[in-house]
């Protein structure tokens, strides 16, 4: 007969290694009915911290993104096939049908989650039966923009984890970045920067020549992204150097390109994007309507075109700076242009794109989300 120890510790090599130490002592105490002294004497710490972090956890169920990812990591606690009844929000009991165990995924969406929730006053906001959540911002005339689309189950991990923190009123939760998310967010950006640069090295020692001078410095992990910086700078008149439409025309851009990501119509091939060889299936059996349309599709409907309109060379250099926020120094090595003209080359593209948004109005874009 196994005992309660062998039963939690064959439950915890099922959960993803994402899972933090105080969420899987909450488990094996509420879901196995493992004592709080024999957790302890497990993991050697005093029955005390054990109770302190059972009852940390059980804190986050007031909260629906954390209860939904603790009642997802119940079901696989205890195989596929249990139901845990239902939920305390309200809503219906749902299934785990998959938890996200991609290190790689979690690490990029939640980069781009906290990195945009940042930003003064920006919050994420999901509502009760969407699958996405969506980091809205306020500029300068007080105008929300959508930053980022974050796929609920990420959002669930972030609310788990305790990098976000907010409330909910009616059908809408809204959350911010928590000082221990800024932290994770630093360690995020050390981390993909110092990827960038060991990249870089490998490149530079594949090519480089006898007597060769030094390769430029890449940009920083804290740098800021090239539409923010560009948007500030004056030209020589004074005037702005992108001005507002181009810099409207650049976040409904993004946020085409972020929707239709979220929802799987784009994956990580840039080349078949830019190319036009990308055709995700339309889903069957809905109508003709644009409401019938999923927002995904939709957003990349009208990607799509805008991409067209663009071409390849310059689409790419406003998925780049826009979308990815690569540094135009980089942006420069990658596309061959010449030292110092990257600004103008994304200066043209935007005003390219402004005429094209001009062009075909406004396509349901206050719908896709």
């Amino acid at each position: 007969m196994r005992t309660h120890a062998q039963q939690s510790f064959g439950s915890r090599q099922r959960l993803p290694a994402w899972v933090p130490d105080t969420v899987r002592t909450y488990l094996a105490h509420v879901e196995d009915g493992t004592s709080l002294r024999n957790i302890a004497r497990e993991t050697g710490v005093h029955a005390s911290t054990v109770m302190r972090q059972v009852r940390r956890c059980e804190g986050l169920r007031d909260d629906p993104l954390a209860d939904a990812a603790l009642r997802s990591l119940e079901t696989l606690w205890h195989g596929s096939g249990r139901d845990s009844g239902p939920d305390r929000h309200g809503g219906t009991a749902k299934t785990m049908t998959r938890i996200p165990n991609d290190h790689d995924r979690i690490d990029r969406e939640a980069l781009r989650a906290l990195r945009a929730l940042t930003e003064p006053g920006a919050l994420l906001i999901i509502a009760e039966g969407v699958e996405d959540a969506v980091v809205v911002a306020h500029v300068e005339d007080d105008r929300p923009v959508r930053r980022a689309v974050v796929p609920r189950d990420v959002a669930e991990i972030l609310a788990l984890k305790e990098w976000i923190e907010g409330r909910t009123r009616g059908r809408l939760s809204r959350y911010s970045i928590t000082p221990s998310g800024r932290t994770e967010l630093g360690r995020l950006m050390a981390q993909n920067e110092s990827r960038k640069v060991a990249s870089i090295s490998e490149v530079t020692k594949a090519t480089a020549k006898p007597g060769q001078g030094a390769q430029k410095k890449p940009r920083t992990a804290g740098a800021e992204p090239p539409l923010r910086v560009l948007a500030r700078r004056k030209r020589g008149d004074g005037s702005a150097f992108l001005s507002k439409p181009m810099v409207r025309a650049a976040e409904r851009f993004r946020e085409s390109y972020e929707i239709a990501r979220a929802g799987g119509a784009i994956g990580d091939d840039l080349g078949a994007l830019l190319e036009g060889h990308v055709r995700p299936a339309m889903p069957s059996g809905g109508g003709a309507t644009a409401l019938a349309i999923p927002r995904h599709m939709t957003a990349f409907q009208s990607l799509a075109k805008a991409i067209d309109k663009l071409g390849p060379e310059l689409s790419e250099a406003v998925i780049l700076s826009c979308c990815d926020e690569t540094g135009m120094e980089e942006i420069e090595d990658r596309l061959d242009f010449p030292a110092r003209s990257g600004k103008i080359v994304l200066r043209i593209a935007l005003n390219t794109l402004v005429r094209h948004y001009e062009t075909v109005g406004d396509e349901g874009h206050d719908l896709i989300y």
